[in-house]
C-alpha cells in the first residue's frame, strides 16, 4: 500500500511539472514570431536591406529589407517586454 501511495505522489509531481512546462508559452508576454521569419531574420543579420537570401523553409528568395520590416514590430515589442535581463 505504501508503494502505491508513493508512486501516485511521484506521478502527480511529474505530470504536474510537465503540464507547467507545456503551457508556459501561453502566459508569456512576448509577441509570437513565426519560426520561418526568425530563421530569415537570422540569415539577414549581417546583410544589407537590398540583398536576397534563400528562405530556409520553402527555398524561395526573400529580400532582407522585407524580412526586417515584417519582424521589426515583434522584435522591438519583445525587447521591451523582456527588459528584465534575466533568464529563468
Amino acid at each position: 500500500m505504501n508503494k502505491f501511495i508513493i508512486s501516485a505522489f511521484i506521478s502527480v509531481l511529474i505530470l504536474g511539472s510537465t503540464a507547467v512546462f507545456a503551457s508556459g508559452n501561453k502566459e508569456s508576454a512576448l509577441t509570437p514570431i513565426r519560426a520561418q521569419d526568425l530563421l530569415n531574420l537570422m540569415s539577414c543579420k549581417d546583410k544589407k536591406a537590398n540583398e536576397q537570401v534563400k528562405d530556409r523553409v520553402n527555398g524561395t528568395k526573400v529580400t532582407c529589407g522585407e524580412v526586417t520590416k515584417k519582424t521589426a514590430s515583434a522584435v522591438s515589442a519583445n525587447s521591451k517586454a523582456s527588459s528584465s535581463g534575466g533568464g529563468y
